[in-house]
């Protein structure tokens, strides 16, 4: 760039007070402008690449609050509308969404339990009932492996992630309450003790020191508080138990301190056993003492200030004390300690314990339970009349089990939470009279009905059945503007989701139970869409969900499963004809849809593609067993197309390049420069094609060369159309054949094919009738510049001569340069040029003696030994000379090495050419002759040394080289 300005400053006048140094100066501080980008730029690009790192890690996150984020931007959800939704759903509530889960699969169990086989043999291509049972079949696995993912993951996040359930995986299996093994059902909590103080310790002395010993039935440690006076036992002592069972058992000791050597510990004075339950938080409290000494007063009491708290096992939803009765396993009305354990995500059971044991008596699993309020006349009634009014039952497959609680509250606590385990789908309501009571938590804050209206929702769409939505469609529109928004990324993704978004999806599949086929058909089609309307999308992306989408079509199990339904099979036919199109339009526009082959491997998925779209339109099961011959075709009809793209392409690139700023249309396309400008730019566009597009066209034999065939033919017409016109004299035309036929001698696949061939006889009459307008007009500039000729020496002849003779040299490379590929016309080309070139130098050589006779007839006979000769008649004898060495040089076998001397004859071509050489040798010595015969004496002595130049010639000084005449006269 600096070479270029400072090339340009000198051809600029001087300025005054402007410096060159000065101007070159700001000019390279522009460049380094322009090459570094100056602040502005540079802060953008940095914050555009930090806004898109950051969304890109957004996006690769699976935290729900950044697929919630995610989630808003694609489907463009205000952020109030999402508070209220999330509010309405309880997102934020665990239990709530694994309730709503439970609910959605037993919506789909009951469904595929009530579906008739000749309905839904209907739906399908086949109306076999094989083909009904697979299609069932398949839905109840989508379920199974669903359930089967929601057990394997942690009941919730506090709680082990390396702990799994062991619930069966088959569907009976979970249905059977039999299977459930109260081994795996496992507690873990804690009993937190604070002991606060004591009171009623009168009896004993003032200054006797008290203290408590603490210890849980099955724990192997004991603790125990301070000693304190019994005047003031304030001990405020913290003691921690660990514990598996929900029924445990902490006994305090209080002890005197004692010196007697049986009574290590001290003397127990009081003692107190506590029994709490799951969930029980109780404040300080004072609790009595059984004293275990004999008081002074009968009246006397002792008590002990604690607070007991028993923390909430992960796993357990609700807990309390009921009376059952049922056919098994309680036959007879009795109360036990009932205990609902979510075992997984999906699983849940209700056990009973007993004190101090932390493995259930009695284990009901609740998958496929139903509960529900007990009637009024279906109550039994059964000790206190009070216990009679608030029952409820829980149904199961051959059995069915009564509960009776000892308050209207918990009746409805539990049978709430019940119904939320095991999934079911109606929903309890209390026969009160007047009053209905619902299960669901009454939201807090605005009224549901007002939020549901604000999101223009129905009251009853959160608790639809499951099954009445169209999930494909749902799903299909979803990766819609999914894939819109992806494609709006700064960086160019061809399609490729975001891991984060790729999650999404997967687990909206998933948790709908999605069909392998509707998902692919819709990402297919949203790719086919995008691509259609110009975005760039990656062919290995097409090609995956074509190739699933026909595999389950031809029945091939891609994913295990073979039922194809009619309105599948419909709709992947009409899509196939749009998928083809598109291919056939890739392919078509070469150049523009893979640059240099870019991206990697997307010319190779495309034709890959466009195989199995071609045998499935031919009914074929695999693109491998297709005819390649019919692929073959197809590729190249759509090469010839992109071949005619791709030269307009050139074409214009060349207009606009030759017009400059100017326009376009003010360039002339007709003119040799246009056309020699174009051969360049094809020749390099062909090269580039070779280089890039060959290997991904291998394994279609000739559809390249039928791509370039096709380039080449439509650069005929403009070939024909230029050459028509143009002046055959000034020879330009031919630079255009001597680029094309190189480029063609070295294409061993294009060597003589068509073009090749029709280019020959497209310059083959240029070529006869150049040398025919060459000769005549060299034979009129002979004639002229001998007439007008001073004939001074120059060089080593006369100007006219010298003249010739580079002209006739061109002439000789110009047949040498065309390298014509045809031997026949070749060599009628080369003797062609031969003659003319003999033919030239006689002329020329003739024209000249005739100027010599002149100069001669003017000269008086010489009486006198000293002669001097003119010196005109020795640049004349000297043209004669270097002539009779340029039809040596120019007209002998180039294979030869170059003759010279009197071996010259012996290389010179037979003919013309022969008889040519022996003029000139004729005319030489005639032309010695005659000015002999000015002389009245014989000079036989000095005319063997002149007539004979060329013969001593190795005789001659370095400086004189053989390519060089001698003139006579310096002999």
């Amino acid at each position: 760039f600096q070479n270029c300005v400072e090339k340009f400053l000198k051809s600029l006048p001087l300025m005054e007070r402007v410096a060159h140094d000065r101007i070159l100066t700001v000019w390279m501080s522009k460049y380094e402008a322009i090459c570094r980008g100056n602040e502005d730029m540079e802060t953008a690009r940095r914050d555009s690449i930090a806004m898109m790192r950051e969304r890109q890690t957004a996006d690769d996150s699976v935290t729900p609050d950044h697929l919630y984020k995610v989630f808003q931007a694609i489907l463009d959800i205000p952020q109030r509308e999402h508070h209220l939704l999330a509010k309405e759903l309880q997102l934020e509530n665990a239990d709530e969404q694994a309730t709503v889960i439970r609910r959605e699969l037993r919506h789909r169990l009951n469904y595929l339990t009530t579906c008739n086989v000749k309905e839904v043999a209907k739906k399908l291509v086949s109306r076999e009932p094989n083909m009904a049972q697979a299609y069932l079949a398949e839905q109840h696995s989508h379920i199974t492996k669903l359930r089967n993912t929601l057990n394997q993951m942690p009941i919730s996040k506090k709680s082990d992630p390396n702990r799994r359930s062991k619930v069966p995986a088959g569907d009976d299996a979970a249905l059977d309450p039999s299977t459930v093994i109260k081994s795996d059902i496992t507690i873990s909590t804690a009993v937190n003790l604070t002991l606060r103080k004591a009171r009623g310790l009168d009896f004993l002395p003032p200054d006797k020191p008290v203290f408590c010993i603490m210890e849980m039935d099955g724990h192997s440690s004991r603790m125990a508080t301070a000693q304190y006076p019994a005047s003031r036992p304030i001990w405020d002592t913290f003691a921690p138990f660990a514990t598996g069972t929900p029924l445990p058992c902490i006994r305090i000791k209080l002890m005197a301190d004692s010196k007697g050597i049986l009574d290590a510990d001290g003397k127990q004075v009081a003692k107190l056993m506590l029994q709490p339950t799951l969930c029980q938080s109780d404040g300080d409290r004072w609790y009595k003492m059984t004293p275990t000494v004999s008081l002074p007063d009968k009246n006397q009491v002792i008590e002990v200030q604690a607070q007991v708290a028993m923390e909430k096992a992960v796993n357990v939803k609700f807990s309390g004390w009921l009376y059952c009765v049922g056919r098994d396993p309680w036959k007879k009305w009795k109360k036990h300690y009932f205990v609902l354990v979510q075992m997984t995500t999906f699983a849940c059971a209700l056990c009973t314990f007993r004190e101090k044991q932390s493995v259930p008596s009695e284990v009901i699993s609740l998958s496929g339970c139903t509960v529900d309020y007990c009637e009024e006349d279906a109550r039994r009634g059964f000790g206190e009349e009070g216990y009679t009014q608030y029952q409820f039952h829980l149904l199961m497959a051959g059995n069915s089990i009564v509960f009776c609680s000892a308050a209207r509250n918990q009746m409805e606590q539990w049978v709430y939470q019940l119904a939320r385990a095991t999934g079911q789908t109606h929903r309890p309501q209390a026969p009160t009279a007047g009053k209905t009571h619902t299960l669901s938590p009454k939201p807090q804050g605005k009224p549901t009905s007002n939020a549901l209206y604000e999101l223009n929702l129905d009251e009853n769409f959160l608790t639809r059945d499951i099954t009445s939505f169209d999930h494909a469609m749902l799903y299909s529109e979803l990766l819609r503007q999914t894939l819109s928004y992806r494609l709006k990324d700064p960086a160019s993704s061809m399609g490729w989701l975001t891991p984060g978004q790729q999650f999404l999806l997967d687990e909206y599949q998933a948790r709908y139970c999605l069909r392998g086929f509707a998902a692919h058909f819709a990402m297919l089609k949203a790719l086919l869409e995008h691509a259609s309307n110009g975005t760039y999308i990656d062919s290995s992306l097409m090609q995956f969900s074509f190739t699933f989408c026909l595999a389950h079509i031809q029945g091939q199990k891609p994913d295990n499963y073979h039922s194809v339904t009619i309105d599948e099979k419909t709709a992947f036919m009409d899509m196939l004809e749009s998928v083809h199109d598109l291919q056939r339009h890739q392919l078509e526009r070469l150049t523009h849809s893979f640059p240099f082959c870019l991206p990697d491997g997307g010319l190779k998925s495309t034709l890959r593609l466009f195989a199995r779209v071609i045998s499935a339109q031919l009914g074929q099961t695999s693109a491998l067993s297709s005819d390649p011959s019919k692929v073959t075709d197809q590729v190249c009809e759509c090469l010839k197309k992109a071949a005619m793209q791709c030269f307009s392409d050139v074409a214009e690139d060349v207009t606009a390049q030759m017009a400059g700023s100017g326009s376009v249309d003010q360039v002339c396309n007709t003119t040799l420069e246009f056309l020699v400008n174009l051969s360049g730019e094809c020749i390099e566009q062909m090269g580039q094609s070779q280089i890039y597009y060959a290997k991904a066209f291998g394994e279609y034999e000739g559809a390249l060369e039928a791509f370039e065939e096709a380039f080449w033919s439509f650069y005929e017409l403009d070939l024909e159309t230029i050459v028509k016109t143009a002046p055959v004299e000034s020879g330009k035309v031919f630079q255009v054949f001597e680029q094309i036929n190189t480029y063609l001698l070295n294409h061993a696949k294009l060597r003589d094919q068509k073009f090749h061939t029709h280019l020959l006889s497209v310059f083959m009459p240029l070529v006869a009738n150049y040398l025919d307008v060459m000769s005549v007009t060299m034979e009129k500039e002979i004639a002229v510049s001998v007439a007008n000729e001073t004939w001074r020496q120059d060089q080593n002849s006369a100007k006219c001569a010298e003249e010739l003779f580079s002209k006739l040299q061109g002439l000789h490379r110009f047949a040498q340069r065309l390298a014509w590929p045809e031997p026949l016309f070749a060599d009628h080309l080369e003797k062609r040029v031969q003659r003319a070139i003999s033919d030239l130098l006689l002329s020329l050589c003739n024209r000249t003696h005739a100027c010599f006779k002149q100069i001669l007839d003017k000269q008086e006979p010489c009486q006198h030994a000293l002669y001097i000769a003119p010196r005109q008649c020795w640049v004349m004898v000297d043209v004669v000379t270097a002539s009779m060495d340029q039809a040596s040089l120019l007209c002998s076998d180039p294979d030869e090495e170059d003759p010279s001397g009197a071996a010259a004859a012996a290389h010179v071509t037979a003919g013309d050419v022969g008889n040519t050489l022996v003029a000139l040798e004729t005319l030489q010595v005639q032309m010695i002759s005659d000015m002999s015969e000015v002389l009245n004496f014989s000079v036989r002595d000095g005319e063997d040394m002149i007539t004979s130049p060329v013969c001593n010639r190795d005789d001659l000084p370095a400086s004189e080289t053989p390519s060089t005449t001698v003139s006579c006269q310096d002999r």
